[in-house]
């Protein structure tokens, strides 16, 4: 009967070949405790043991990095349970026939010199090496390794999360890196308990070799009427040199074992490493050779091998001079190639090409504010800035480039979005900044320079440090160059925000709400909306200061409106009445009153009718005398507000709110307008005015 062909492909993945002949050696392995073996047999076995423990080690030297041979705690298991059966497989023979094979005899005969006491010393002393110097400090290592390991794991995951939030890797290097950092973390997990594989087979073969010697005593005098002597002398010293085979190749799979702990974190392997580093300082070679010199004549020194290795030493030196001398002029010489060559390679034009998420620029005095040398405070306010505004709004911030430029004007500084100057600002270096104009300055016997203030365009001025101690006791509040650059850096984050939040960034956000609510972003993405739409609503959101944190949430009022509309305001007007209790709680005082402006309703109705539908969406098309009208109505209120010490607030139809947020943004970019449906009934309504078109 003829078996289909989809069933021999099952069966095929079910018994793959590798899979099937690791089952099968393992049983093999297994049989040899049970399985009585010929003596020719054994010698293979033997042999076999010893080439792999050779293979083991090698492959141990020419490694790049621990993960190339992360199968290696497995490995180290099998080959344990290898010479561990054929430490029985041994003993069987030695007791049974008091012959155990021509590789047994050849290392009790010829490494020992036949004398069983010589062999039992040398027995303990590879067992002592092995167990308390190579194992124990294998040991130790693994444990440490694994303790960083783990310790070390929150960190790289943040800053792999932190290098996909800034664009520098995308999702699959992200998802690549940390399954590395996991398989470095179960790896060194896994070597520290595997080296007890190693440090219990030495013990083992201890007491495999004591209870040989004292079986073979008993079976010899007793069972077959040798000498007591002649008894001790045969089967010691078939047991001792089976002992010593398992040692030595305990020995080589505790050194490989050592190597694979404590491998550095270079890219090359250890002959590499040693070539490069340990030869790479001439000058000891030299100094060894000068000392091992003055040993030679130093009386009853033996004075020919100290001068052969002097002789040696001093050779080494004298090529590693003459080769480092030569690198020196040849590396001269393809610097000046390279300089001359570096503009017209493809790769180097390439490399400048990327442009920073958000870059700072400082003129020639405010060098001090940005290098870290002179204790300068910008680095570190610009980081408390990121984190500050990534928890306000609810991403991650990019990092900052922060560098002097000589071209601009000493005391000016610019902010830069892509590449693209966005604000410029200007501080002068040993004076305060204080919200008064000059004439005021002036009126109190101060002296300064006026100027505007970078954010407002108010007239402040910049008084000498000198004055600080007046200005104290008068009340007046000053600033720092430091706090207005960072006041005025703040606020450009926040009003470019939706530039700065990338879709990468949004991705990584998502990320993350998987962990917690995945059944709501497989009902949005990408059946409802694209990754790109969900984007474009999160920008709308933080282009007007509404935290995305509460992601779970946003995700599930777009699922119930997506099938709706899929209008990108609509879908916007909608989250943000999700979000009406943290969007009030912006804009209300102590008492949860919230204070605002509101229109007429017969403007109103006026603007909602000058809402247009275009190819390139909806705009508000206001007649210009009315525009002007209005916008030096809310000029007026936002006076009336910064004289209150509130945020300016307008209230307005769900409707027309969006469309007069884009009217007005241009002129007030900081004004907040709040819908109707926006106000929680916790919150308490003033109105200080009214819009009106009269």
């Amino acid at each position: 009967m003829a078996v289909p062909l989809f069933e021999m492909k099952n069966l095929k993945n079910l018994f793959s070949l590798s899979d099937f002949m690791v089952a099968v050696v393992l049983m093999v392995v297994i049989s040899l405790m049970i399985v009585p073996l010929p003596t020719f047999l054994l010698d293979i076995l033997l042999t076999l043991s010893i080439a792999l423990s050779l293979i083991i080690l090698l492959v141990s030297i020419f490694l790049k990095e621990p993960l190339e041979f992360a199968s290696f705690p497995s490995v180290l298991l099998m080959i344990t349970v290898l010479r561990l059966a054929l430490n029985v497989a041994a003993s069987r023979a030695i007791l049974s026939y008091g012959f155990a094979g021509d590789v047994i005899g050849a290392f009790g005969a010829f490494v020992v010199g036949g004398n069983y006491i010589v062999g039992i010393i040398i027995f303990i002393i590879i067992t002592i090496v092995n167990f308390v110097v190579i194992t124990k400090g294998s040991e130790r290592v693994a444990e440490v390794s694994a303790r960083f390991t783990l310790d070390a794991m929150p960190g790289k995951q943040m800053s792999i999360d932190a290098d996909l939030n800034a664009g520098m890797i995308d999702a699959n290097q992200a998802k690549t890196r940390r399954r590395k950092i996991e398989r470095e973390s179960t790896f060194f997990g896994s070597m520290d308990g595997a080296n007890k594989f190693v440090r219990g087979d030495s013990i083992a073969g201890i007491i495999i070799v004591l209870v040989n010697i004292i079986g073979g005593l008993l079976i010899g005098w007793l069972q077959r009427g040798m000498g007591v002597m002649e008894a001790l002398s045969a089967y010691t010293l078939l047991t001792v040199g089976a002992g010593i085979i398992a040692q030595l190749t305990g020995l080589i799979i505790s050194i490989g074992t050592g190597l694979v702990i404590t491998k550095s974190a270079t890219e090359e392997s250890l002959g590499h490493d040693l070539a490069t580093q340990l030869f790479s300082q001439p000058r000891a070679f030299a100094m060894v050779c000068i000392i091992l010199g003055v040993f030679a004549m130093i009386p009853g020194i033996p004075t020919v091998p100290f001068l052969i290795m002097a002789f040696f030493t001093g050779v080494i030196a004298m090529v590693l001079l003459r080769l480092q001398s030569a690198a020196e002029e040849a590396g001269v010489v393809s610097e000046e190639v390279s300089a001359k060559d570096v503009l017209k390679k493809p790769e180097s034009i390439l490399g400048t090409l990327g442009l920073d998420p958000l870059s700072l620029k400082a003129g020639r005095n405010l060098i001090p504010l940005i290098d870290p040398a002179q204790k300068g405070q910008l680095l570190e306010r610009i980081t408390l800035i990121r984190y500050n505004i990534g928890q306000e709004l609810g991403f991650v911030i990019p990092g900052v480039r922060v560098m002097d430029d000589l071209s601009l004007p000493p005391d000016e500084y610019v902010a830069e979005i892509r590449g693209t100057k966005v604000s410029v600002g200007e501080v002068k270096m040993g004076h305060l900044l204080v919200e008064l104009p000059l004439a005021q300055i002036r009126a109190k016997k101060m002296t300064g320079t006026g100027t505007k203030h970078p954010l407002g365009g108010e007239p402040v001025t910049w008084v000498p440090d000198e004055h600080l101690e007046q200005l104290q006791k008068l009340g007046i509040e000053v600033k720092s160059p430091v706090d207005v650059i960072a006041e005025h850096f703040s606020e450009i984050i926040k009003r470019y925000a939706d530039e700065i939040m990338t879709r990468q960034n949004v991705q990584s956000l998502i990320e993350l709400v998987k962990n917690n609510n995945a059944a709501i972003v497989r009902e949005l993405i990408p059946d409802l909306l694209s990754l790109g739409q969900v984007h474009k609503v999160l920008q709308l959101l933080v282009r007007e200061r509404v935290s995305i944190r509460d992601l779970s949430t946003i995700l599930e009022r777009l699922a119930d409106y997506a099938h709706l509309s899929r209008d990108i305001n609509i879908l916007a007007e909608y989250v943000r009445q999700s979000l009406a209790r943290q969007i009030c709680e912006q804009y209300t005082d102590k008492e949860s009153v919230i204070t605002v402006v509101t229109i007429d309703p017969a403007l109103e109705e006026t603007l909602i009718g000058a809402i247009h539908q275009s190819e390139y969406g909806s705009f508000l098309a206001v007649d210009p005398a009315v525009g002007e009208k209005i916008l030096v109505q809310i000029s007026g209120h936002a006076q009336n507000f910064k004289r209150m010490k509130l945020k300016p607030v307008i209230l307005c139809s769900p409707r027309l709110r969006p469309h007069f947020k884009r009217f007005i943004e241009r002129s007030f970019p900081d004004l907040a307008i709040l819908s109707y449906n926006e106000v929680v009934p916790q919150v308490k309504v003033q109105s200080i005015g009214m819009i009106s078109s009269e």
